[in-house]
């Protein structure tokens, strides 16, 4: 876990020193502070998406476990927040400008992991039953 945290510090120092804004999705925990303004009802449910440029943090600073601590400007008027931004709760990070996501993978649960529709299974025993998909079994070369 600690190379993964080592990784996703020096991808947002890249994006950030390279185009000038990132972005990161928090989920809502109770580890997760977001100054007095806190998690409105629907980023509780959705998630809550900051922007980081030179013109809206004061003072980041990541933690040995990965988690951040930031004052963060929100609104219209940059009005400052103290952040603590839980490692655990950092979902992705991202760059539209460098066409880049980052997503972690680690926190996801196996009840939370999307499951096959019902059309892609019908799709996959369509093409199956049609000869549409070709075993690649006697192309790979055997070791002698």
């Amino acid at each position: 876990m600690k190379n993964q945290i080592k990784y996703l510090q020096n991808l947002f120092y890249d994006l950030l020193n390279d185009y000038g804004r990132v972005y990161i999705i928090v989920k809502y925990s109770d580890k997760t502070k977001i100054g007095n303004r806190g998690f409105t009802d629907e980023e509780k449910q959705k998630g809550l998406v900051l922007v980081f440029n030179d013109k809206n943090y004061k003072t980041l600073q990541w933690t040995d476990d990965g988690s951040i601590i930031s004052s963060l400007g929100f609104g219209s008027g940059n009005k400052p927040e103290n952040c603590f931004i839980h490692a655990d709760d950092i979902a992705s990070i991202y760059s539209p400008d460098a066409m880049i996501k980052f997503d972690r993978w680690d926190m996801l649960e196996a009840k939370e992991a999307p499951s096959e529709s019902k059309e892609i299974k019908a799709a996959k025993k369509d093409a199956a039953s049609a000869g549409k998909i070709v075993s690649l079994d006697r192309f790979r070369k055997t070791k002698s």
